[in-house]
């Protein structure tokens, strides 16, 4: 079976490292700091519909003493601000056959599947690696208490939606095959795709709404300006001429639910205000609503409300913690104020 080296032990980094090893694959985490320290030293608390139970990890730095085998397949869940350091420090690992032999690098002979939001780390990750896969997780997963991870999809556990975003297409085809079968197998519903590019791209509209959560404010209030940063970015996009898929494209099942009471998941509570109340003082804002300021400036049009979040979350971080004040100087630039 496919060992899967997972970057990132983060929710959904954790919650892949669990099922796909409950499944019988072979699983290396990647983690650092207090989460490696953590993990190394006692189990995760990994809490689902189904329940909650402690899971030993197999977890390990990204030092030099790893080493990756012939197929293998990397998954990157780290934050986007994270992927080229992440990258650049696996792509010339040696990879080595069934004898021990050292046969290539990463970069070369190892599948990197990427599961960022916004539209940056399949470009950053082909700079190094032969063959990328982009992924779109649909999954409310989460990350707030050191140790301790709640997923609450039911009946199964996510989405995803992936499809070969760089590399020679029938070995990233392989890839993607084997990617989603161990998925579909893992409890997730899985649609393999082509043009995933324009998948991220309606995933960004849900995204630049993130931040928001962070700052204290009524939520009536926040769902207003949400729809008018959706509405600023896909109005940059289509300036710049990029496609997106419709956001409803995005639900691969009707009858799914993504908030089980068993697992304890909130509402309210995406991977911007989960990286706010662990004070782990990086977020990925700069690669949502800076995305779409990036591309606004690239292209001579404004994009004032994603610019202004943009700014309040590099501040916030100074502080950390959630709650923040600030929310009214985006209220002052909705459109008709």
């Amino acid at each position: 079976m496919t060992r899967y080296v997972i970057v990132g032990a983060g929710a959904i980094g954790a919650c892949l490292a669990v099922e796909l090893g409950d499944r019988g694959h072979e699983v290396l985490l990647i983690a650092r700091g207090a989460t490696l320290e953590h993990l190394a030293a006692q189990p995760l608390s990994y809490h689902t519909d189904a329940g909650a139970r402690q899971v030993r990890l197999p977890v390990v730095a990204i030092g030099d003493e790893l080493r990756l085998r012939v197929g293998d397949i990397l998954v990157l869940t780290v934050k986007t601000q994270d992927v080229a350091g992440a990258v650049a420090e696996l792509a010339w690992r040696d990879v080595v056959d069934r004898q021990g032999g050292v046969i290539g690098s990463a970069a070369e002979l190892v599948p990197i599947v990427t599961v960022q939001n916004g539209l940056a780390a399949e470009r950053i990750a082909a700079r190094w690696f032969e063959t990328v896969i982009g992924a779109v997780f649909l999954i409310s997963a989460q990350y707030a208490r050191l140790g301790e991870v709640r997923v609450g999809g039911y009946p199964a556990l996510g989405g995803v939606i992936a499809g070969v975003s760089a590399g020679d297409p029938a070995t990233g085809e392989q890839a993607l095959k084997t990617f989603t079968a161990d998925l579909r197998a893992a409890n997730f519903v899985v649609e393999p795709v082509a043009g995933i590019r324009a998948y991220k791209a309606a995933k960004i509209l849900f995204s630049v709404r993130n931040g928001l959560e962070v700052f204290a404010g009524d939520r009536a209030v926040k769902q207003a300006l949400g729809e008018a940063l959706a509405a600023e970015a896909r109005s940059v996009l289509a300036v710049a001429g990029i496609e997106h898929h419709d956001t409803a494209d995005l639900t691969l099942d009707p009858n799914q639910q993504n908030f089980s009471e068993r697992s304890g998941v909130q509402r309210n509570r995406q991977s911007t205000w989960q990286s706010f109340a662990r004070g782990t003082g990086g977020h990925e804002a700069d690669y949502l609503n800076g995305e779409i300021v990036r591309l606004a400036r690239l292209h001579g049009v404004d994009a004032p409300l994603n610019a202004r979040l943009q700014q309040l979350l590099g501040r916030a971080a100074r502080r950390g913690g959630v709650e923040q004040p600030g929310l009214d100087t985006l209220v002052d630039l909705l459109p008709g104020s």
